[in-house]
């Protein structure tokens, strides 16, 4: 072999040692690489792992809080409502057997009469027919009307408390 084929060859073998050697401390190094943002993802995954617990965390009291409020305020609202009924119950029997009330600035209206008892009576056809009628009776349909009229006006009371005890809520306002 000559001294330029030696060389040559030689040439060769370092050529090739370089070219095999780099593609390995490139390997070794994409290695590391590889190692280091596989260590960055899981680290990441760690804290968002984390992140979402704490407000999953939130979310579940939150819901609670909410749940809490809704069940005080159904119990409030069911207080409201019985105060309503027990109201209109009132209500009912003061209205009596007929179902009516009485004009309590009616003259002659209550116990005691007010009326001289020696006074001339009134003529026949000044009465009403039915008896029940006289004494300061209201008619079936105003007594019917007022107590329509009072029960609509509690029920948008209790909703009306209902609604600002929750609108309250929202806002932060005590």
């Amino acid at each position: 072999m000559t001294d330029i084929q030696f060389k040559a060859v030689i040439g060769l073998v370092l050529l090739a040692a370089l070219v095999f050697g780099e593609r390995y401390i490139e390997g070794r190094g994409a290695d590391r690489q590889l190692a280091i943002d596989t260590a960055a993802i899981n680290k990441q995954k760690a804290e968002a792992a984390a992140t979402l617990a704490s407000e999953t965390d939130k979310v579940h009291a939150a819901e609670w809080a909410l749940q809490d409020f809704k069940n005080n305020q159904e119990l409030q609202d069911a207080d409201h409502k019985k105060t309503v009924t027990d109201l209109s119950d009132r209500l009912r029997r003061i209205a009596g057997a007929a179902g009516r009330l009485r004009d309590p600035n009616a003259a002659g209206c209550g116990p005691g009469g007010g009326g001289a008892t020696n006074q001339a009576a009134t003529a026949a056809g000044d009465r009403p027919a039915d008896p029940a009628q006289a004494g300061g009776l209201l008619s079936a349909e105003l007594s019917g009307l007022l107590a329509q009229l009072t029960k609509e006006a509690d029920d948008i009371n209790v909703a009306y408390t209902s609604c600002r005890a929750d609108a309250y809520a929202v806002r932060g306002i005590k």
